[in-house]
């Protein structure tokens, strides 16, 4: 048996829709059109049914697989089978109980480490809840790293991660219920809105606050998007280009409370969606790709 190696990059442990909506978010329009000057990512060959040429085009190199873990969207349960096929591997975690300092601190030094134990003895997968300033340090630092991430239904995401920060399982339940009594104030959080847009695209694109920009940026910017509503043929897909096609066989960090939720009221999610309309965007931007490329996806996955 092959021994793993697994380092973790800190000291301790981690934790309304437009009316008149974009060309992009059409499912049966083309592709997402790019900035001027910007480069389509292969994101493009895939949704375009070109499956040949994206796996050639994606394909992990000499640089490692960088995985952007968006907070509930299915990334605990694959950052431990992707680490199980890309050895060895550093989970870039923070301390959540450290309080002293801001989470930006704290996982801006933790980038850092990683960067010199990548630097010293290369990695080939590595994951965590960074930052688009964090992307653009890793691909400075490390040539031909390969971007890959999961993004959810919006409504969904924001009620799971409500669920989850109020529940034993996340290091600082108490004070965020103490903090967050009820979804209306969670809401109200500027620092929960956009959570998707805020790990994927870079500061100077999120504070003009255009979708077509925020679309733009991740379609080329990002070798792999898969969505969590599609999650076994999306891994299948990830797990084919990582060279070693598979089907999921791990669920971790889903909270019985999270499965047996009711559904939301079409008022509440109506408030979600317009409280986070770039999110929205994004989501709306690939998800119906996806599931225009699903049924010959999976006969050519077989």
């Amino acid at each position: 048996m092959r021994r793993r190696r697994r380092r973790n990059c800190a000291s301790t442990r981690s934790a309304s829709r437009p009316s008149n909506p974009p060309s992009w978010c059409s499912p049966m329009s083309g592709a997402a059109s790019t900035p001027e000057g910007a480069a389509p990512g292969p994101m493009r060959l895939l949704f375009e049914g070109s499956f040949n040429a994206y796996f050639r085009a994606a394909a992990p190199g000499a640089g490692p697989v960088v995985f952007v873990h968006v907070p509930k969207t299915a990334g605990t349960s694959l950052r431990r089978e992707v680490a199980a096929l890309l050895q060895p591997d550093v989970n870039i975690v923070v301390d959540y109980t450290d309080t002293a300092r801001s989470f930006h601190e704290r996982m801006d030094q933790a980038v850092e480490q990683f960067l010199a134990q990548a630097t010293a003895s290369p990695v080939r997968f590595a994951s965590g809840h960074i930052l688009a300033r964090h992307v653009a340090r890793i691909r400075q630092a490390l040539p031909g790293t390969r971007l890959i991430t999961f993004l959810r239904e919006p409504v969904s995401r924001v009620i799971s991660d409500f669920r989850y920060q109020g529940s034993p399982r996340h290091p600082l339940h108490a004070e965020f219920t103490a903090r967050v009594p009820d979804l209306d104030a969670y809401l109200a959080l500027d620092s929960e809105r956009n959570k998707m847009a805020e790990h994927l695209i870079p500061r100077e694109i999120l504070a003009g606050g255009d979708p077509d920009a925020c679309v733009a940026h991740l379609l080329a910017t990002y070798d792999f998007i898969g969505i969590q509503e599609l999650y076994p043929l999306c891994f299948r897909v990830l797990t084919m280009l990582l060279g070693a096609p598979a089907w999921p066989t791990v669920r971790e960090n889903v909270g019985a409370e999270e499965d047996a939720a009711a559904p939301v009221p079409e008022e509440m999610a109506a408030r979600i969606r317009a409280a986070n309309p770039l999110d929205v965007a994004l989501y709306d931007a690939v998800a119906p790709r996806w599931h225009r490329v699903r049924d010959a996806l999976a006969k050519r996955l077989r």
